[in-house]
């Protein structure tokens, strides 16, 4: 029988005592234990959990990914904590990603009201997903991406960037406009079946666009722990940048509606249309089902532009702020390719440190700092810990990255270490700037094409330069995103053989 009097005193004062466990920490204690997530922060706030400390270290303009290093640093490299009632399982650990990436169970994608709307179905689901990649992959074979035929379509397009610099004759710029547009221009031609010249007005809206959304979109997609949408100045504008991208691209879809010719299918939409005209869907998570072009077209530049246009820009100021690294590429360039003509893909094993220079760019930078957010599917177990259905998987690509113990000097450019002792390109598997597992980036084999050509086609021509003797060096600071930006600069671009 229930006896509130053991509580109270021979004058009816409550009774503090060391045997009685707070409540909270008691029902902290068994959720734990019933849950077996792995270790991690916990908070005795009912629902909200952690989610105010994430919050508050975003306030004080610390990166989502940086808060996580350190939490990491104090909970394991595998940890997890609860935000507004969702368990969350963060992975800094190179080998950890790689494992819960190959579980169809963690392949799933979170909701998000912002996800719907740009995609129209965001194909959460791995089943619904699959078959769209599988589908995506086999129209880039079918042009040639990844192989030596694709060759010819990005160094055309770098021809025409190459003229661009030219013409600057050098004076200051800043590259972001060139860089966007040339790697956009390559997307262009696949999906759309043609490129556009720099004159025209829809390429500087489709990358101005492009690079406002990921801007907006903010580092990480901190919206999946906001399961309520909050109107802000920053969603309004979002929504009415995302509007006007799947404008653009649906009037261009309706274009190719219009001339539709099944013995001419000359690009991703015409084969699309193809697909959809043989196998039409009416399933809302299906792209075959037409309501999901746009949206998911829309992902295709958003994968294929901002990252590789960021990964030039980024390189472009770490040679202004390493002038000796410069050199070393225009050496081995020269003595590899000559000066009569421009590099070749096949040229690549032969330039070992060009090749880790690009390395050392992907590796410092961390585009993409967090990978975008798995959600299990099912309850399944990792590594001896149940990770709960709808549970949400952050891999850390930053922390793999940026790791002491892997690098010893993370924060130091050093190409060098991409390459033995023979000073031969060292491939790493540490080195993940397009992910890991079944979701890996799609435009994975166009961009590495993509970076490799225009890289060595610009420091063939030219090399990069400040202002003036007096002009300040790039600050390398990144600006957090979705993809991390480096800061406007301008700079010269000064041509080699004048």
């Amino acid at each position: 029988m229930a006896r509130p009097e053991r509580f109270l005193d021979d004058n009816g004062n409550c009774l503090e005592t060391d045997e009685v466990i707070p409540i909270g920490i008691a029902v902290f204690f068994f959720l734990s234990k019933k849950s077996n997530l792995p270790p991690g922060p916990w908070t005795l706030l009912p629902y909200i959990g952690f989610a105010p400390h994430i919050v508050y270290a975003l306030y004080k303009g610390e990166p989502l990914h940086k808060f996580l290093v350190k939490l990491g640093n104090k909970y394991g490299q595998v940890f997890s904590f609860t935000a507004l009632g969702m368990p969350v399982v963060v992975l800094n650990e190179n080998q950890a990603i790689r494992e819960a990436y190959q579980d169809t169970k963690l392949s799933d994608r979170g909701e998000n009201k912002m996800q719907a709307k740009v995609f129209s179905r965001s194909f959460n689901k791995w089943e619904d997903m699959g078959p769209y990649r599988i589908f995506a992959l086999a129209c880039f074979r079918q042009f040639g991406i990844g192989t030596s035929r694709f060759e010819e379509p990005i160094s055309k397009e770098s021809s025409y960037l190459i003229k661009e610099l030219t013409n600057l004759k050098g004076k200051a710029v800043d590259l972001t406009w060139h860089f966007n547009n040339a790697v956009s221009n390559v997307i262009c031609k696949v999906v759309f079946g043609t490129r556009f010249e720099l004159s025209d007005e829809r390429i500087h809206q489709l990358t101005s666009l492009l690079n406002r959304l990921n801007t907006l979109i903010g580092t990480g997609g901190l919206e999946i722990f906001i399961p309520i949408n909050i109107p802000s100045k920053a969603k309004q504008e979002m929504n009415r940048v995302v509007d006007e991208l799947l404008a653009f691209i649906t009037s261009i879809i309706e274009s190719h509606r219009k001339n539709f010719d099944t013995d001419n299918l000359n690009d991703v939409i015409d084969l699309w249309l193809n697909e959809i005209r043989l196998h039409k869907s009416d399933d809302p998570n299906s792209f075959r089902n037409p309501d999901n072009m746009p949206g998911q077209i829309l992902l295709l530049f958003l994968a294929g532009t901002d990252t590789t246009s960021n990964t030039l820009r980024w390189g472009s100021q770490y040679l202004v702020r390493y002038p000796e690294v410069q050199y070393r590429i225009h050496r081995e360039i020269d003595r590899v390719v000559g000066r009569n003509r421009l590099p070749k893909l096949d040229d690549k094993l032969n330039l070992p440190y060009t090749q880790a220079v690009i390395a050392e760019i992907h590796r410092i930078i961390s585009l993409l700092p967090l990978s975008a957010f798995h959600v299990a599917g099912d309850t399944t177990t990792f590594r001896g810990y149940t990770i709960q259905k709808n549970s949400v998987v952050i891999s850390n690509m930053y922390a793999v990255m940026h790791s002491p113990e892997i690098w010893g000097d993370p924060e130091e450019f050093r190409p060098e270490r991409f390459l033995d002792e023979e000073g031969n390109f060292r491939e790493t598997d540490e080195l993940i700037p397009f992910g890991v597992g079944r979701r890996i980036c799609l435009g994975e084999a166009l961009a590495r094409q993509e970076l490799f050509i225009f890289f060595t086609h610009v420091l063939h021509q030219f090399k990069f330069e400040k202002t003036s003797e007096d002009a300040p060096m790039p600050t390398l600071e990144p600006i957090e995103g979705v993809v991390t930006h480096p800061e406007k600069y301008k700079l010269r671009v000064i041509k080699r053989d004048e």
